[in-house]
């Protein structure tokens, strides 16, 4: 399972997903974040791109970062992460080192 791509594709849509919830933050918003930071896209854009979870590395550092993020936590099962509620568990989980 592991080595599946879609696995992969999933953990990274729930993994910023995750990250726009701890946050608060809309499809919206993050495109006005983006535009803060030079990157131009609008909320339709943003919401199918996250949606397919097909997208580079540079977007994801991307939107991290408009969204403040210091880091990302990486589970170390995929299944609960990757499943039908993997962003808000993704949320729940990750919380800011002490």
């Amino acid at each position: 399972m592991a080595n599946d791509e879609k696995v992969w594709e999933a953990l990274a849509k729930n993994t910023l997903r995750a990250a726009m919830m701890q946050r608060g933050v809309s499809y919206a918003v993050l495109a006005e974040r983006l535009e803060e930071i030079g990157v131009r896209d609008n909320e339709v854009n943003l919401r199918n791109k996250v949606a397919r979870g097909r997208f580079t590395a540079v977007f994801l550092m991307q939107c991290l970062k408009a969204l403040d993020a210091e880091w990302i936590h990486i589970p170390g099962s995929l299944d609960e992460a990757t499943g039908k509620q993997g962003a808000q568990h993704l949320a729940k989980k990750s919380r800011t080192p002490d």
